[in-house]
């Protein structure tokens, strides 16, 4: 018979998983901390000119990387639930697959328990046969 139970691979779930974990803690948490301490001064340029529209776009372009460093600190912190998930989901189907193929043994032996007591039986009953066709005598077969 051919191997029991329903395998699942989850091999890529993990390696996903170790890839978004890896990214996400040595390079885009460390890019995200880095961003934030180069940009806790504020917006350098144009500080010592008095023009509306500049300091106009000084506050635009600081509202903007406020946005982006969110964002980016948003998006580091779903990803690295997305790679527990993915690790939580392989592992989870590597129980099911275990607990599956231990299942599925104990049904493929009750299946050959039962396949050989009829065969026994059978037999009984053919030798029971050929036993009353002959006057009760045994038949060598």
């Amino acid at each position: 018979m051919g191997e029991p139970g329903i395998n699942v691979e989850t091999g890529g779930l993990n390696k996903f998983a170790t890839d978004v974990h890896v990214d996400t803690d040595s390079v885009l948490g460390p890019a995200t901390e880095r961003a934030q301490v180069q940009l806790s001064d504020g917006v350098r340029f144009g500080v010592k000119n008095a023009s509306g529209a500049v300091h106009a776009a000084k506050q635009r372009y600081a509202q903007s990387l406020v946005a982006s460093t969110e964002n980016l600190k948003q998006y580091v912190a779903a990803a690295k639930l997305l790679a527990a998930a993915a690790q939580k989901v392989a592992a989870d189907l590597d129980a099911s697959d275990a607990r599956a193929a231990k299942s599925t043994g104990v049904a493929e032996q009750a299946l050959w328990a039962a396949a050989e007591e009829a065969r026994k039986a059978r037999l009984a009953a053919e030798a029971a046969e050929r036993a009353s066709h002959h006057g009760g005598r045994a038949e060598a077969v």
